[in-house]
């Protein structure tokens, strides 16, 4: 018997799934199953009770910031690709589904996101499966290729769009992880620098000191492990295996404080702040900060085995007279002192002048990952230690030795005493070693010269070991399977040291733990308007007509027939959707967890089904209750398009009023548990490839879906074929 209220069948007929579920909600019937379903529960006709899927309830992290930071960052080299079923996928441990998610070891890693071209056939062969946007055909096709009843016609090319992974592995492979990789690579800058303790002396503005680089070398052994650095420096060590030693050959850099002046500020109430920097956040706001720069200009010889026809041999390869220039700069909050962004500069050119330059731009200390949580890490051998942030105000006195606890770090450190140096006079030699983590990854031991009134060490020596399998006294078996299980096979060895050369100091003491009028508030300027998803993640844009409600209500009212159509007409949903001029590549899954994806265009006043294939069974999970609020597509995309919230990306990426025609821009939904860590995530990112001056570029950004928070952005440009 129908509800009291319910209209009948002809009404119920008529309405949207959506309403219909709402209207279930209303008078608290449930709300799955299919439209007649949905009119039948209304009409008090209810169907055999079904087994509903399961749901994995897993708490989420009150602080999601703090959840990224944590969270690992796999490493993977595969090319994004269209989804294609009948490729064997790669071994695995075991079989892992994933929950309206993306396995990350599987996220594809987009620097070489360039369209492919696919060759028309009467049985067209499907794509290789691209977890991240899989399905993204932006086609320069006629509409004559695509008529209503033509569905079987192939698209003309693919483009894929970047996951916040394959964003955070390029962000370290492709900028300061292609210095560190080759330069540097280890474990104690993050450990090191993250660990708020000791100096000399507080830092200045206008402190600068100049170094050489001496007796550095990076060796490097296992495939898996050489295989991020043959992924980042293609062509360069395109048939480089199992072996890799890298040498610096000769080298120089810089570490400074920039010394900033009143037009470095906006704030009038602030001008007393005289030396600080204003820089925009991962909400494009601004705040004062500490500017840093770290500069490398180095030689570097390389040699090690190739492959010979697939096959790796122990033939000799050497590549000398490589050379890497970079420039790193940070922004520290005067008053937090946190990190609020990172900008990484690099150029590598190798003996045959062939040019790679690459930028990256992080915001936070976070959301680099679990390779992303070694990232930072790297650069430490080639960069002076921060005294002050390390010993804090304790005195060096010979005898004096202390343990620095930090995290699941342990950094035991003992000063020898002084000692008469040649070079720099007397100095005080401290010895430094990490005895939690690296116990489990082999070991890290610094000893550094500190003379009195320096900030940083004159004298940096570096010893690191990198291999997950070499730990042989480790406790930490939480932390092993959290951070570290999926570090590369392999092993990575350091040694560096730098030597100072010059220094010069400046006056004023950075205005740490200062408050200032133009700090911004905790929620300032941070959008806090989360929707509920109905088919789809909420949309509402006010610069694309065709919008992804408009792309929904389509396919329901001109290709009801589909499978993509009848899921979402049965609780279904898409979590992942992507936009690229007047196209929209949308992946679903139904409640009873078949999924797929279709290609849409607008023709006339519809749209036209360009493509649409499914996913072997067991990709995705369907389940609802992980689905959080999100901000809307059209809402991220009015404030990444801003000029003044992040200016250098926009010149990348807008026309002046909406997107470059070129951009992709969409979103995904993930669902990842890692032991305790729990964290429903969805994720708004864009890219966009174009050749410029014989040069092909690649600009790719993501954002926090929930929070709005820019994670971070990236440009390469490489060489054309």
């Amino acid at each position: 018997m129908a509800s009291e209220g319910i209209p009948g069948r002809d009404t119920l007929s008529a309405m949207k799934v959506s309403e219909l579920r709402q209207l279930c909600s209303d008078h608290g019937l449930l709300v799955s199953g299919k439209k007649h379903e949905l009119v039948d529960r209304l009409l008090g006709r209810e169907a055999p009770p079904v087994e509903t899927p399961k749901v994995v309830a897993e708490s989420k992290s009150e602080d999601i910031d703090d959840a990224i930071d944590k969270l690992i960052a796999r490493v993977s080299g595969d090319e994004p690709a269209e989804p294609e079923p009948e490729l064997e996928p790669e071994p695995e441990p075991e079989e892992v589904v994933i929950e309206a998610e993306i396995i990350e070891d599987e996220i594809a890693d987009f620097k070489d996101a360039e369209p492919e071209g696919i060759e028309e056939e009467n049985e067209p062969e499907p794509p290789e499966e691209d977890p991240w946007f899989s399905g993204v055909i932006p086609s320069e096709a006629t509409d004559e290729m695509f008529l209503e009843d033509d569905e079987d016609e192939e698209p003309s090319m693919i483009i894929t769009l970047p996951s916040v992974d394959g964003l955070k592995e390029n962000w370290q492979a492709i900028s300061a992880i292609a210095v560190v990789v080759l330069l540097v690579g280890a474990i104690a800058f993050y450990l090191v620098q993250q660990d708020p303790a000791f100096t000399a002396r507080p830092l200045r503005y206008g402190d600068q000191m100049d170094f050489t680089v001496t007796e550095t070398t990076i060796e490097i052994t296992g495939d898996e492990m050489i295989g991020i650095l043959r992924d980042i420096t293609t062509p360069t060590l395109d048939e480089v295996c199992d072996e890799l030693r890298a040498t610096v050959s000769g080298g120089t850099g810089s570490i400074s404080i920039r010394n900033g002046g009143i037009g470095d500020i906006s704030h009038p109430l602030d001008a007393e702040l005289i030396g600080a920097v204003n820089a925009h956040d991962a909400h494009g706001r601004e705040h004062l900060t500490a500017e840093q720069t770290v500069t490398h200009n180095l030689a570097i010889d390389l040699q090690g085995k190739v492959r010979n026809e697939g096959v790796c041999t122990n033939t000799g390869w050497i590549k000398e007279d490589n050379s890497l220039v970079s420039s790193s700069k940070s922004w520290r909050d005067i008053a937090s002192k946190s990190t609020i962004r990172t900008d990484t500069d690099l150029s590598f050119t190798d003996p045959d002048n062939v040019r790679t330059d690459a930028r990256a731009v992080a915001f936070g200390s976070n959301g680099l990952g679990s390779l992303g949580t070694l990232s930072p890490l790297l650069i430490f051998p080639l960069t002076p230690i921060e005294l002050h942030e390390f010993f804090g105000d304790t005195p060096l006195t010979e005898g004096l030795s202390s343990v620095k606890a930090s995290g699941l770090m342990d950094w035991t450190w003992t000063v020898q005493g002084e000692i008469n140096t040649a070079m720099h006079g007397l100095v005080t030699h401290v010895s430094i070693s990490e005895e939690g983590l690296a116990g489990c990854v082999g070991h890290v031991n610094i000893d550094i010269h500190v003379k009195r009134g320096n900030p940083w060490p004159v004298k940096q020596m570096v010893d690191i070991l990198l291999d997950k399998e070499g730990g042989e006294d480790c406790s930490l078996e939480g932390l092993i399977s959290d951070y570290l299980l999926d570090l590369p096979d392999g092993t990575l060895a350091v040694n560096a040291v730098i030597t100072e050369t010059s220094s010069n100091f400046g006056s004023t003491p950075v205005h740490w733990d200062t408050t200032y009028a133009g700090s911004p508030s905790s929620g300032e300027d941070i959008p806090n308007s989360q929707q509920h998803w109905e088919e789809a993640m909420p949309d509402e844009s006010s610069l694309r007509e065709f919008d992804l409600e408009a792309a929904v209500d389509c396919l329901l009212a001109n290709h009801s027939s589909s499978d993509a159509a009848e899921a979402l007409e049965s609780a279904g949903y898409i979590w992942q959707a992507t936009y690229t001029a007047n196209e929209w590549n949308m992946s679903w899954v139904d409640d009873d967890e078949n999924a797929g994806w279709v290609v849409l265009r607008v023709k006339d006043s519809g749209c036209i089904l360009v493509e649409q294939r499914e996913y072997d069974e067991g990709t995705v999970s369907w389940d609802r209750n992980e689905i959080p609020e999100t901000l809307t597509l059209g809402l991220m995309e009015e404030r990444v398009l801003d000029p003044l919230r992040y200016p250098e990306l926009n010149q990348f990426i807008s026309d002046g009023s909406g997107w470059e025609p070129s951009v992709s821009y969409g979103y995904l939904l993930a669902t990842t548990s890692v032991d305790v860590l729990s964290l429903d995530m969805v994720t708004a990112a864009g890219t966009r490839s174009w050749g410029d001056s014989g040069r092909d570029n690649t600009v790719g950004f993501a954002i926090d879906a929930e929070t709005g928070r820019m994670v971070g952005w990236y440009h390469t440009s490489l060489p054309s074929d």
